[in-house]
């Protein structure tokens, strides 16, 4: 869903953009908390599964998780650096676009970890 709420940011200049920038910014910081949450929970979880996953299985897991969690720590300097930049006047579309593709990055690596997690035969 964030890749299609981003793309409105390019279109938005002045005070409409930084509120705009700080809903992103705040959906962004509690996608991270709950991808910490997932990470933990997740982790948990297979260490009570018998038989265990395969290694491959839990180590595309957890580069898939790691992956969002880069991408998303981008998308937070990122929007901090377009807010920073329409308090100058500058124009903000560059850093929109870079938010927009880094969110596709993230959304395409949380569909890969939900179809690599719920499935777990796919790597076996």
């Amino acid at each position: 869903m964030f890749p299609f709420i981003v793309g409105r940011a390019a279109s938005l200049s002045g005070a409409a953009l930084q509120g705009f920038a700080g809903l992103l910014s705040s959906l962004n910081r509690v996608g991270q908390f709950a991808l910490i949450v997932a990470f933990l929970s997740g982790g948990a979880m297979v260490s009570q599964i018998d038989p265990m996953p395969s290694g491959l299985w839990m180590g595309v897991a957890v580069v898939l998780l790691l992956i969002v969690g880069a991408v998303t720590g981008m998308m937070g300097s990122r929007i901090k650096k377009m807010v920073k930049n329409s308090q100058a006047g500058q124009s903000a579309s560059e850093d929109a676009g870079k938010i927009k593709s880094f969110s596709w990055i993230a959304a395409i690596a949380v569909v890969l970890a939900i179809l690599i997690m719920t499935n777990p035969q796919i790597l076996s």
